[in-house]
């Protein structure tokens, strides 16, 4: 029987450069839009940017660097975040490597 997973990865234009499948008991759905910000965060925005992305959305200030958008319509759960690099998650079946 396969397992639900959720499969995040990280992009660079069109190069990959990270990936990982977390199994859906694991990381709740509530949480995984957080991951995506941390990510992005993480290997694409300066301490300035992400402070700017908190800001309010009519402030001056703010950027929409860390904004959730559903990527995919043919996906039933598929979600991205990021300009260059940015990172998705979506729902899918645990890969046969493991």
């Amino acid at each position: 029987m396969s397992k639900r997973v959720w499969i995040i990865e990280g992009w660079q234009g069109q190069a990959s450069i990270w990936s990982k499948e977390i199994p859906c008991s694991d990381l709740p759905e509530s949480r995984v839009e957080d991951v995506l910000r941390c990510l992005v965060a993480k290997h694409g925005l300066s301490e300035d940017e992400i402070v700017s992305a908190f800001a309010r959305k009519n402030a001056a200030s703010f950027t929409p660097h860390l904004e959730i958008t559903n990527s995919r319509a043919d996906e039933p759960w598929s979600r991205s975040c990021g300009g260059n690099p940015f990172f998705t998650a979506r729902l899918g079946e645990q890969s046969e490597q493991r």
